[in-house]
Order: C-alpha cells, then sequence, then structure tokens
C-alpha cells in the first residue's frame, strides 16, 4: 500500500468555551497538533478576501445503518434489493429547511444571502468574506502559516466554533483548522500516493523463478503462483463472464505498464494472450499505463492477482488524479475517487475539502484543467483498493463521511474491499507508530464499518498448499504483519459484535485492554495469502508481499461469486460483512501467528474463530457460491 509524514488534525465537539467566544456558541473542531513543515507567522491581515465553503450535514445519515442492514442481512425479506442512485440521493440529501437554517445563521451575521452560493445537491455552499468577518462569524483567530520547504503561505485557526442550534445542521467549515497543500512540488519523477503503502518486493534467487514458473503445486510455500492461489481456496476457471460484472480496481500515484503484465502471462497464465489490460477510468487526469521503467509494484500486484481469477472478464482501472495532486505534501486522500462515482458527493464546482483535497482545474503544468469530475462513472459491483492511511491523521468528519458514501455504495449494491494495512495495529501513512500512551493506530478507509478490509496469510514454510495457512510471520525483512485492530472513531457495528465478543472473551486475547478501543469497529473481516507471491515489475522478477496483494484476490473471487448469481437471474452481493460474520463456516480459519502492536510487542494473535489479525480466515470458494446463490 502507500504513506506520509503529517500530524493528525482531530474534530472535536464540546462545550469549552475561550472568555471571547459568545455563551451560545459551542467548539466545532479544533486542531490537534500541527504538521511539522508549517510554521506560524503572524496574525492574518482582517481585510483578506477568503472563500469560504460549508459541508450541510446529510439527512436521514442516522438511519444509514439500518437501512444498509435491510438489503445486506441475509436474514432480511429486503435482502439483494439494492437501491438506485435516485434513491439513496432522496433520502440523504440536506432537506431545504436545514439549508434555509444555515443560511438565516449567516444572514443574521453579516453574510448576505445574495453572496451564498449553493451546490446543485444542497450538500455544500460557499460564500466570499474577510478575515474579520469570518472571524467573528465562527468565534477565532486566523493566522497566516509558513510551509518551510516550499514557502507557501495559507491561512488556518487553531479552532472554531458555531451557534449551538447549528452543531447538528453544519459538517465542516473550510478554511479552518485545516492546511493548504503547497502549490509548488518539486518532483523529478512521479509521485506516490499520501496513502499508497510501500511495496513489499522480497530477494528471489533465481532457483525460486525457476520453481514459480514449472507450475507446480509443491513449491507453493516458496512462491505463490496463479495456480497456487486457485488451489488454496478451490478457485475454478471463469467459464461465465457476465455482462456488466467487470472488477474495479483503484490505483493513485502508482501505475502499471503492459511488458511486466504480459511477461506475467507468459510465464505463470499463459492462456491470458499478451495485450491483455485493463479499461483505465481516469479520473481528474489520471493516466496510464507508463513505460517499464516507470511501472509502479502496486499496480502490477493487483493486476497480476486478479487476472488470473476473473479472466476473460473485464477489469477497470479508476487511476485516480493528476501527477500534480499525488506527492507526499497533498495530504487529502479518496474524496475525488468517490466524487467521480457519485455525483452528490462532489461540493460547488466539483471541490470537496478545499484545504487538504485536490483542487481542479489544475492550472499547473500537465496538470488536469477541467472541474473535478463528479458522477463520471457508474461504480463497478466490486471495487478493490490496496491503499491506506492513519485513522488519527484525518479529522472524523472528513472520515465519517467518506464512510457514509462507502455505506451508500452498498446501498446501491458495490462491494468495497479494503486492505487491512501492513504493520500489524499500528499505520505507516499519515502519522506512523504508536499514538499518545501507547495505543494502537488503526488504518483508515480499513476501520469504516462499511467496507470489508483484507488481512493476510501464508502458507507455512515447509508446508504444502492443502495444509493450513498462518497469519503472515512479522518475522521477515519488512516487518510486515497483517493489519488489525479496533478503530478509534466508529463503533462496533451489530453484525460482528457477537465474533469480537467471543474472541475478547478468549485466552488468546490481550491481557492488557489499554491499548486498543474494544468497543470500536474491529477489523479485518477476512484474510488471504499475502506473502511471496510470484511477481514481475520493472521487468524483473519479486517475489512480492502485502495485504495489497490479499485484497485484489478477495476481488476477484466476489466477482465470481456474482457472475454466478447474476447467471442465476439474481443481483451482486453487495455488502458482505452481515452474511459473512453470520456464516463462518465458509471460511478456512486461521488460528496461528500474530500481529505486531506498539514497540514491536504482539499485537494480537490469531485465535479460533475471528480475530484481529486474519478476521474470519481465507474463503473456501464453493461454500461462498452456495452460501450466496442460496439468497435472493
Amino acid at each position: 500500500m502507500h504513506f506520509l509524514q503529517f500530524a493528525p488534525v482531530w474534530l472535536l465537539f464540546g462545550t469549552a468555551i475561550s472568555a471571547s467566544t459568545p455563551s451560545s456558541f459551542v467548539l466545532h473542531e479544533k486542531r490537534d497538533s500541527v504538521p511539522s513543515a508549517w510554521v506560524k507567522r503572524s496574525r492574518a491581515p482582517l481585510n483578506t478576501d477568503v472563500p469560504v465553503r460549508l459541508g450541510i450535514a446529510q439527512r436521514n445519515r442516522e438511519l444509514g445503518h439500518d437501512y444498509l442492514m435491510d438489503v445486506s442481512d441475509p436474514n432480511s425479506p429486503n435482502f439483494g434489493k439494492h437501491w438506485t442512485p435516485q434513491q439513496i440521493a432522496d433520502t440523504f440529501s440536506p432537506t431545504k429547511e436545514t439549508l434555509d437554517a444555515v443560511r438565516e445563521w449567516l444572514a443574521q451575521s453579516g453574510i448576505a444571502t445574495e453572496r451564498h452560493i449553493i451546490s446543485p445537491s444542497r450538500g455544500h455552499m460557499q460564500f466570499r468574506a474577510n478575515v474579520s468577518e469570518v472571524e467573528e462569524l465562527l468565534a477565532t483567530e486566523y493566522h497566516l502559516w509558513e510551509h518551510t520547504d516550499t514557502g507557501d503561505i495559507t491561512l488556518s485557526c487553531e479552532q472554531y466554533h458555531v451557534p449551538h442550534h447549528m452543531k447538528h445542521d453544519i459538517d465542516f467549515i473550510t478554511p479552518t483548522i485545516g492546511f493548504n497543500a503547497p502549490t509548488t512540488p518539486n518532483l523529478s519523477k512521479r509521485g506516490s500516493s499520501i496513502a499508497s503503502f510501500p511495496s513489499i518486493r522480497i530477494p528471489a534467487p533465481p532457483i525460486i523463478q525457476s520453481i514459480a514458473a514449472n507450475g507446480n503445486l509443491s513449491s507453493c510455500d516458496q512462491a505463490v503462483t496463479p495456480e497456487c492461489i486457485k488451489a488454496l481456496y478451490g478457485i475454478p476457471a471463469n467459464d461465465n463472464p457476465q455482462d456488466g460484472n467487470a472488477l474495479g480496481i483503484f490505483e493513485s500515484g502508482d501505475y502499471y505498464d503492459q511488458e511486466d503484465l504480459d511477461l506475467f502471462f507468459t510465464n505463470y497464465y499463459p492462456t491470458i494472450p499478451n495485450g491483455t489490460h485493463p479499461t483505465l477510468q481516469s479520473v481528474d487526469g489520471g493516466e496510464a499505463p507508463v513505460d517499464v521503467d516507470e511501472g509502479g509494484g502496486e499496480s502490477t500486484l493487483d493486476f497480476e492477482l486478479a487476472y488470473p481469477i476473473v479472466y476473460p472478464q473485464e477489469i477497470k482501472l479508476y487511476q485516480v488524479d493528476d501527477e500534480n495532486n499525488i506527492y507526499p505534501e497533498r495530504l487529502g486522500f479518496g474524496d475525488t475517487f468517490l466524487d467521480a462515482l457519485d455525483a452528490s458527493f462532489c461540493t460547488y464546482e466539483g471541490g470537496d475539502n478545499k484545504t487538504i483535497d485536490p483542487i481542479y482545474p489544475d492550472t499547473q503544468p500537465g496538470g488536469y484543467n477541467q472541474s473535478e469530475q463528479c458522477g463520471a462513472y457508474t461504480p463497478t459491483n466490486v471495487i478493490s483498493v490496496s491503499y491506506g492511511l492513519s485513522e488519527a491523521f484525518y479529522s472524523p468528519f472528513y472520515e465519517q463521511r467518506q464512510c457514509d458514501e462507502f455505506m451508500k455504495l452498498g446501498l446501491a449494491g458495490t462491494t468495497v474491499l479494503y486492505a487491512s494495512g501492513d504493520n500489524g495495529t499500528l499505520a505507516r501513512a499519515g502519522l506512523s507508530g504508536c499514538l499518545s500512551g501507547g495505543r494502537n493506530n488503526p488504518n483508515f478507509p480499513a476501520s469504516c464499518p462499511y467496507i470489508t478490509t483484507v488481512g493476510a496469510t501464508q502458507i507455512k514454510n515447509g508446508s504444502a498448499v492443502t495444509d493450513p495457512e498462518e497469519a503472515v510471520d512479522p518475522d521477515n525483512i519488512y516487518s510486515f504483519s497483517s493489519g488489525g485492530g479496533f478503530s478509534n472513531v466508529f463503533a462496533q457495528p451489530s453484525y460482528q459484535s457477537d465474533a469480537v465478543a467471543t474472541f475478547l472473551a478468549s485466552p488468546g486475547a490481550p491481557a492488557d485492554p489499554a491499548p486498543y478501543n474494544a468497543s470500536g469497529r474491529a477489523f479485518p473481516d477476512v484474510s488471504a495469502n499475502g506473502w511471496n507471491i510470484a511477481t514481475y515489475a520493472n521487468g524483473i522478477f519479486f517475489l512480492n508481499g502485502g495485504t495489497s496483494a490479499s485484497t485484489p484476490i478477495w476481488g476477484g473471487i466476489v466477482t465470481l461469486v456474482n457472475e454466478q448469481r447474476i447467471a442465476a437471474g439474481k443481483g451482486p452481493v453487495g455488502f458482505l460483512n452481515p452474511t459473512l460474520y453470520a456464516n463462518p463456516g465458509v471460511f478456512n480459519d486461521i488460528t496461528e501467528g500474530y500481529n505486531l502492536g506498539c514497540n514491536a510487542d504482539v499485537g494480537f494473535n490469531a485465535t479460533e474463530g475471528w480475530d484481529p489479525v486474519t478476521g474470519l480466515g481465507t474463503p473456501k470458494f464453493q461454500d461462498l457460491v452456495d452460501l450466496f446463490l442460496g439468497l435472493p
């Protein structure tokens, strides 16, 4: 997957108000710490013109979970009756009354209604004001901050307030506690996404390449080939591809090249013709393929694992953002992708959180000089994403907004799969290592309860492909261990509460509960092989690894399940988790191994049943097919 080095911005609700704050106001957001590259310089000039944007609270958000369970719970009479995009938009769009209340507050505060610009979905609005007006409006003070590497100047405040009666009508306001990303990237080559997991390339002597190429299942513990994966999980060839059932794969800041795909097909799956490639769904200037020397280990790994499972089914590549918006200083992640799938997720003129997300049109050289794409693509039935970063890096509002969108995708019948991370209980991107007090630092979006999060296993050294797997052994040159743990932001959903309670009561649970939030959303949900994967990258044979490998395996498997449901006249499976947790028998339970926690100690152990290392386990393909074919 892919990472960054900045401190988090936390959003806090509360009642603590400074002496200068009106008594009718409450704290809405407060910065917890400052990214190291930014230095406070001076108070902002009061006559500085500021473009202000407000996110208006969505309607029926509190009912979203129940709506999703209604179409995803295998015991529900409405299982599989997914909603249309129009139904979703009509249900969650902010009411006219909410918008009117916000506009009335602004007008009474001196921001006249003729200055308001409203997005078509009523989800966001914009106006221009000077610093003096905004400070009075939000009971705050603005300062100028300088980026020490680029010299860029941005406007930011430590905290801000809103009237008590407005706090539930407003999601967020910008610019406030965030920092604009620098506008002058210094790149000599293509950059990496903030949330891209570092490539785990395992040195392999020539003999391993020969072993992998012979297709002998007896050597799967040394090099995992497509035939090994099919043998592990009982995956057959796809002999019945269905129209409209393409697998979607997300990439950002990492790019596939055709030469590596062809080398892989030739050596490990020759039934796939050379030249086979994904259909590009370019989002805001995303480009692919690239030359072999610029090929990325993430993208090639995703496609080299997915194609042998789903071929001849189509794969669609969501290549997100132009080069200028992918370098490490860019703080936002994920919003532009969701904008492209759902027009209602966009803000005014396609913006999102303008302080951290990419801004289009991008007028820099090589930039995507058009408005941001909103609702440009119909989501595929399955989307696989091998990226993530620290949950502590963004405010809970930013993450909740994205998680709500994953809920809506599930309502529409899309399965969203995310890698759980490659560093046990500790994220490596955004904010790395332990949180204060030795607390675990979970990954996001892996911690969102409305996606299926995938951990990693391996074939034990010297074991046969038919033997039980174990959790990836962290005692490797990368200290790679399967990501897992408990969210500090999202509550534990009901569909997994029994499984988690069983784990916490087991002898394998940690003796000290202090490092983790036992009431939080627990992950991963499932797992698949993620070690010693035979791949080609940059024209060279490698063994690869990571939950980045495990996730497209699951993406391919769910796509095949959907092939059979569609052939039977049924719809796609949609959100998987309620059905999976209710049917643990469709998994190979992983009971050996562990992941890493703070200070390289054991984080969690793999145990009988669900655990925060390998989830429910690895898939039994035919059992999954039988389960979902037996549902409406």
